[in-house]
Formats: C-alpha cells, sequence, structure tokens
C-alpha cells in the first residue's frame, strides 16, 4: 500500500517515535495472506531511567538481548500468555522501544478473526496489545527480527497531526511509582480502535 519505514525511521527517540508510527499501517506477510491495520495508539518506554520499562536500572536477559542491539528491531516478550510487540527506538544499545497498542484493522480481516478464534467486532479486534498479536498471528519467535527484513514491517499510510494526538499515562504500569503517570500513552484523537484501561 505504502512504502517500507526504513531502519532509519526508528532511529529517534521513544516519545517521537511512538508518536511517528501513528497513522503508519503495521504489516504482516503470513503464509496464508497479508495481514495489515493503522496504528492507533502507542506507548514510549525510556529504557534505564524509566521504572515501567524492561530495561530499567540496565536489566539485561538473552530475550532482551534486541533492547540493547539496534534500533528498528522487533522486541516481543510475554505478558499473562500474550505476546507484546515492540520495536526499539534510539539511541542504538539503550533499552528505549515503543510498544504498539492497538490498530484499526484494514488488510485479512477474515485470517485475523480466525486467529482470534471467534466473531468478534471489528472496534474491539485488535484494540490492546495481546489482541493485537493474537490476531496478527505474531509470537515470541519474531523477537529481534529487523522490520527492514523480517515479514512483520511498518508502512507508511498516513500522517496524524500533533493536534489529533492524545497523550495520556500509560496502561498497566502501576507498579512504577512516579513514571507510572508520566504521559508516555499516544492515540489518535476520535479513534474507536483504541485500548481501553
Amino acid at each position: 500500500m505504502g512504502k517500507k519505514l526504513p531502519r532509519e525511521f526508528f532511529c529517534r527517540d521513544p516519545v517521537t517515535l511512538a508518536k511517528s508510527l501513528l497513522g503508519k499501517l503495521l504489516v504482516h506477510e503470513t503464509l496464508e495472506g497479508r495481514i495489515s491495520g493503522i496504528v492507533v495508539e502507542t506507548e514510549a518506554y525510556l529504557g534505564r531511567e524509566d521504572k515501567a520499562s524492561r530495561g530499567y536500572g540496565g536489566r539485561r536477559t538473552p530475550k532482551m538481548e534486541p533492547l540493547y542491539r539496534d534500533c528498528g528491531l522487533l522486541y516481543i516478550y510475554p505478558v499473562h500468555a500474550y505476546a507484546m510487540l515492540n520495536v526499539t527506538a534510539a539511541p542504538p544499545k539503550e533499552p528505549n522501544a515503543v510498544l504498539i497498542r492497538a490498530v484499526e484493522p484494514v488488510e485479512g480481516i477474515d485470517l485475523m478473526k480466525k486467529n482470534r478464534g471467534s466473531e468478534i467486532k471489528l472496534e474491539k479486534l485488535c484494540a490492546g496489545p495481546g489482541r493485537l498479536t493474537k490476531a496478527f498471528g505474531i509470537t515470541l519467535d519474531f523477537n529481534g527480527i529487523s522490520v527492514e527484513e523480517g515479514p512483520i514491517y511498518f508502512e507508511s499510510y498516513r500522517e496524524v497531526s500533533p493536534e489529533d494526538i492524545v497523550a495520556t499515562k500509560r496502561i498497566g504500569v502501576d507498579y512504577a511509582g512516579e513514571h507510572a503517570d508520566l504521559p508516555l500513552r499516544f492515540y489518535i484523537k476520535g479513534s474507536r480502535y483504541v485500548s481501553r484501561p
């Protein structure tokens, strides 16, 4: 549909990247066909200094290596048996990332419903990070893959003006103390496809 976003697009700070990804198209080229959706909701995670971040304090495990390698890599981790889809941000070698929280389905909607295992309202199909990855068939196996080289990538689609971006606190990070209230969740104003707290 649009042009694939290159690695350089992701080499920006996580807040800027989180806002810039709104309106872009998330794509998964599967064996059964192409699945895509417009990114409508993201969250920024600020690495070592962010108590809500996986990389807070420089925490590092083998599965977290994509966070420390480069920008433009998929970082996927499990929460309650769901896969959380993140893409790494700048600077390289720092554990900064953006969580993709929700998309508006565009292509492969029947396949998304099949992956979710039931007939679901379009607005709820990908409204939340776990629902999104389930619908898109994204698993932990894709952890560390480059958005330039793998079957999961982003395309240009439409620009979202700053006045159409809402900033609120992130969801599900109450454990992060004062950092839980940072306005690092971004979504497109008026979208029916965003997740609910």
